[in-house]
């Protein structure tokens, strides 16, 4: 592994796994110390900001919300 640290500390520049693995590190050290409830929360806050890229009763929103509900609890709604 290239040593990739930049002057100022940050690392994981130009090398792809290593950043991933870091990332992946930190998302399980966050799902230790967070609940549902959390995640819950911080969806629905991003929902709210976000731009609206769906209508109301789009399929779109149905589809995407069912794809990700089955990939967070290995159920679908319908």
């Amino acid at each position: 592994m290239a040593n990739t640290k930049t002057s100022d500390g940050r690392g994981n520049f130009g090398d792809p796994e290593e950043h991933a693995r870091a990332g992946k590190a930190g998302g399980e050290a966050t799902a230790k110390n967070h609940d549902k409830t959390f995640y819950e929360e911080i969806g629905r806050e991003g929902g709210n900001a976000s731009s609206g890229s769906f209508e109301k009763g789009d399929q779109r929103a149905v589809d995407a919300g069912r794809k990700g509900g089955k990939n967070s609890s290995g159920n679908s709604n319908s």
